[in-house]
């Protein structure tokens, strides 16, 4: 009897209880429409990063890392190979040779990294030949050696395809080399600042140039990210000489970035909750004083406090449970709509290139919040109408009786 009072009590106000039932689902809309959002763009910016220069895993030779010299090259390169191409949890494997060199065309200069690949295997790990305008990803050449540079780096050199350039770049004794290729295709990743910064040459050729045989860097990409840190302490063990580092360790903003999801989810929760509250307090506030003389007359004909607190408690819960599957259900239409299609930002595409995203932010939401945000609500509602049931139980009938 106290739960079906309580839920026709609820509707003797109709306007004010929509009020309120709006108010709270558009809050929950909003604060899981905002963590979907930035869950979107942290893992494009991730998946981005991975995909284009990052990889799962990269190896090194320590020293390169600490002195940077063109013969510190993996020592134990064959051996790594062998291993990784056995591995069932490896899904691509690229060596690269690095060097920085002084770029210069025609039409202007610059500061490049040379990346030396071998194409087919840096398909497997990088979607680099995907971003190729002509598809010739250090494929279809004559005579002079094929470089593939970046549409920022092209605009920069007043360059094109079919273009001369010339790489100079000085070996770990201090002798100068030079290196002439010819642009065959130009890429344009989702990073600004990496494309301006290299470029990519065959493996065979830069190695040809260097005098070098071997790479300075091996990029590993795995079938599942969730095995990364499992499989980098399988590899540090297996060849324990070299620097094996994850994605979170070669790119830190990328991992903090994925550590911080939680705190920024954790206080948009808190803002939700804190708003459904209020509402609630707020309109069982005002239901209570607009109804102390009935209430008064509930409590002098019988009806102990107890009743008196739940059906109060019991009028919340159902504003909360009103309002909380609108507020739901609208964000799961919602991001599984966008989630689809995709939001365009691109107004903003230069600024968002800059730092590694695209123009298009698809949101992401787990399905754990939908279940986190439900319980939430329940508590939430059941917690923020004590202080109402509570300011009731004080009303002293006789009191409230001889109020106009």
């Amino acid at each position: 009897m106290i739960v079906k009072i309580a839920f026709k009590n609820i509707w003797r106000n109709k306007l004010r209880s929509w009020v309120v039932i709006t108010a709270i689902a558009l809050g929950i809309f909003g604060g899981l429409a905002v963590i979907s959002t930035a869950t979107g763009l942290s893992k494009m910016r991730q998946n981005n990063a991975i995909r284009t220069y990052v990889s799962h895993l990269q190896l090194h030779d320590s020293a390169y890392l600490k002195y940077g010299r063109l013969d510190d090259t993996i020592n134990q390169q064959a051996d790594i190979i062998t291993y990784l191409e056995k591995s069932k949890k490896v899904k691509g494997i690229s060596p690269r040779l690095k060097v920085e060199s002084f770029i210069q065309s025609a039409g202007g200069t610059s500061g490049v990294i040379l990346n030396g690949i071998d194409p087919e295997k840096e398909r497997q790990v990088t979607d680099l030949a995907e971003q190729c305008i002509a598809g010739n990803f250090l494929e279809r050449y004559k005579q002079k050696p094929p470089i593939i540079i970046s549409q920022k780096l092209a605009t920069k050199l007043n360059a094109r395809v079919k273009t001369t350039i010339q790489c100079s770049f000085t070996n770990n004794m201090g002798v100068p080399i030079t290196g002439i290729f010819k642009v065959v295709d130009i890429f344009s990743t989702s990073n600004s600042m990496y494309d301006e910064l290299n470029a990519f040459v065959r493996l065979e050729d830069l190695q040809n140039l260097t005098s070098i045989q071997g790479s300075h860097e091996i990029a590993v990409v795995l079938h599942e990210e969730k095995e990364v840190e499992q499989f980098r302490e399988e590899l540090i063990s297996k060849f324990p000489n070299q620097h094996i580092a994850s994605w979170r360790g070669i790119a830190p903003d990328l991992g903090y970035a994925d550590k911080m999801m939680d705190l920024v989810m954790t206080l948009f929760l808190i803002i939700i909750m804190l708003a459904l509250a209020f509402g609630i307090v707020n309109t069982m506030l005002m239901a209570v004083l607009e109804r102390k003389k009935e209430l008064g007359m509930l409590i002098s004909v019988g009806m102990n406090k107890r009743k008196v607190f739940w059906m109060i408690i019991w009028e919340s819960i159902f504003l909360a449970l009103i309002a909380g599957p609108l507020g739901i259900f609208s964000t799961y239409l919602a991001v599984n709509f966008f989630g689809r299609v995709g939001i365009d930002l691109s107004f903003a595409a230069q600024g968002l290139r800059s730092i590694g995203l695209e123009s298009t932010l698809f949101p992401i939401l787990d399905d754990k919040y939908y279940v986190i945000i439900s319980i939430l609500v329940i508590i939430t509602a059941i917690l923020s109408c004590i202080y109402p049931a509570l300011k009731a139980l004080k009303l002293n009938p006789a009191e409230t009786l001889r109020t106009a």
